[in-house]
């Protein structure tokens, strides 16, 4: 299965997998699953931490690195395909983040790990 991590998931799964559900703990373990996190996570935290409001322990591009190898995870870049299946989600909410999170799951296939309810409010496949 090819899981595509939530930016408060892979957060949680790096420094604090007890908040994790018992579900995507499992899932997130499971050494047959592939883990990818997109690039728009790194872009969304950078900007939440510089806004204050999301406490990191430094900068992403010092830690990140380490918490992909430690998930063994893969880079999910956003490419132009991506883009152009923002166009076929519904308009539930806002969020760029999410919304391009979701537009790469459509398009590649992959399962949503993610607590986000209105990520169910969506036709993709989610954990939690």
């Amino acid at each position: 299965m090819k899981l595509l991590l939530d930016t408060n998931v892979f957060i949680w799964a790096s420094i604090d997998p007890d908040r994790l559900s018992p579900r995507a703990t499992r899932e997130i373990s499971n050494p047959y699953n592939q883990r990818y996190v997109s690039i728009a996570s790194f872009w969304e935290m950078q900007i939440k931490q510089d806004l204050g409001k999301l406490p990191l322990p430094g900068r992403i591009n010092e830690y990140g690195s380490a918490w992909m190898k430690k998930l063994a995870a893969e880079m999910l870049l956003i490419e132009l395909p991506h883009i152009g299946k923002l166009a076929d989600l519904p308009p539930h909410h806002r969020d760029p983040f999410d919304r391009i999170i979701l537009a790469q799951a459509k398009f590649g296939n992959f399962d949503v790990v993610s607590a986000d309810s209105s990520f169910s409010l969506y036709d993709i496949a989610l954990i939690w």
